[in-house]
């Protein structure tokens, strides 16, 4: 692989990594019929609580539209459930259903299993280096060409 020249065009670069290290975790969360978009969700949910949908697009990094075709089937399995805001009946809060709390403690070791997979064949500190890089990447504002 070493010889092969590196891509020229960062989207193509860090989209073509993603398909690559997604395929490790949905391999590794498959027992638990999740993908790791779907895991994802129901992580930030564990981690954060009930959020509002666009609350949560925003920690996902996701826009509404993507975020709400994946919950969809999280709803229709019972994972989450999405109910109108008191405040603001237009938004809809968010929260894992006690179906998703039990998955998500099946789908944690699974999960953690595909974390040190990866720490292990790319590297400790390479993958803390990667994650902190790619945090950074996340909050650069392009702003319009």
């Amino acid at each position: 692989m070493s010889d092969q020249l590196p891509e020229i065009c960062s989207c193509s670069a860090l989209r073509q990594a993603a398909r690559h290290v997604t395929r490790l975790y949905d391999d590794a969360l498959a027992p638990t019929g999740l993908g790791l978009n779907q895991y994802a969700i129901l992580a930030k949910l564990d981690r954060f609580g009930p959020k509002i949908l666009q609350d949560l697009a925003a920690l996902l990094v996701m826009d509404r539209s993507t975020l709400g075709h994946l919950l969809r089937p999280l709803e229709a399995r019972g994972l989450v459930t999405m109910t109108p805001s008191a405040e603001d009946r237009r938004q809809r809060i968010i929260c894992l259903a006690p179906a998703g709390i039990a998955l998500m403690a099946q789908a944690k070791p699974l999960w953690a299993k595909a974390e040190q997979r990866f720490e292990h064949v790319f590297g400790v500190s390479e993958a803390q280096g990667l994650r902190n890089l790619l945090k950074q990447v996340t909050h650069v504002e392009f702003g319009p060409l």
